[in-house]
């Protein structure tokens, strides 16, 4: 864990020196090798530069994988916006399991990336009452949240 953190802190540093940018940052290593960086300052602020930041978390992955040999998951954030978005989400999963107990009706979500997907599928793992799965294909692709026969 501590050298995928270096790994990655290296590669930051250095991509913002050749940025030019003014901007610091956390790395975050889970248990299983998942790295959420946050980047901090006025770097990336606006929503439209999101394919920028995903361009950017595929060079950092393809960069650890050269590095470490292991395919590695890497979230980037700006000023935090994904982790709040995160919270955002498990506090709607959250809700909406509870509606779909409740009513005992499927409730089919917009569609979302994958880390979105994968954030509503953990939190409601051992949720009782309800199983989550995913349909649709690329850009489409959604999560269910449905009642189990009780």
């Amino acid at each position: 864990m501590g050298e995928l953190k270096s790994e990655v802190e290296a590669y930051l540093a250095e991509l913002l020196t050749i940025l030019d940018e003014d901007a610091t940052y956390e790395v975050d290593v889970d248990a299983d090798d998942s790295v959420y960086v946050n980047l901090m300052g006025s770097l990336f602020t606006l929503s439209e530069e999101r394919p920028l930041l995903t361009a950017l978390e595929h060079l950092l992955r393809a960069a650890l994988r050269r590095k470490t040999s292991k395919d590695v998951e890497v979230i980037l954030d700006v000023n935090g916006a994904v982790k709040r978005r995160r919270a955002e989400l498990i506090q709607f999963s959250l809700t909406t399991a509870e509606s779909v107990v409740r009513e005992h009706k499927r409730v089919r979500l917009n569609a979302m990336p994958s880390h979105e997907r994968r954030t509503i599928h953990v939190t409601l793992a051992d949720y009782p009452g309800v199983r989550t799965y995913s349909t649709g294909e690329g850009d489409a692709r959604r999560v269910v949240i449905e009642p189990t026969e009780s």
